[in-house]
């Protein structure tokens, strides 16, 4: 093999040209690589966000139906109790009337029996 004769002023610039050139192809690659990174890191954190924004409105949905199926409740216990009240005072009225029925059939004149206490008027 012929030997090759460097000319001597590229010996200083290329002193000079490669530690510059691996610093300038190691900060290229830096910067894609943190240019990946965080790209990843703001895709994780959107949808982080996006998951975070619908649990938060899963949340609300289930407290509001927790809401209204305790005013269902409310609402049907209530109506049971004016039910029953409306059976008890129903029997005490239905027992009434056959004990006013019973006086006039036995011949009976006034005054009618008394009214049955706690019974509406």
């Amino acid at each position: 093999m012929p030997e090759v004769e460097v000319p001597a002023w590229l010996v200083p610039v290329l002193v000079v040209a490669i530690p510059a050139t691996a610093t300038l192809v190691g900060a290229v690659v830096a910067a894609v690589f943190n240019y990946r990174a965080a790209s990843e890191t703001a895709r994780a954190e959107a949808q982080q966000a996006s998951m975070s924004a619908s649990d938060t409105l899963i949340n609300q949905l289930q407290e509001e139906l927790t809401r209204y199926r305790e005013d269902a409740d409310r609402r049907a216990t209530a109506q049971d109790e004016r039910m029953n009240r409306l059976e008890s005072n129903s029997d005490g009225y239905r027992t009434y009337a056959h004990e006013l029925r019973a006086h006039i059939f036995d011949g009976l004149g006034p005054p009618a029996p008394a009214w049955p206490d706690g019974l509406p008027r």
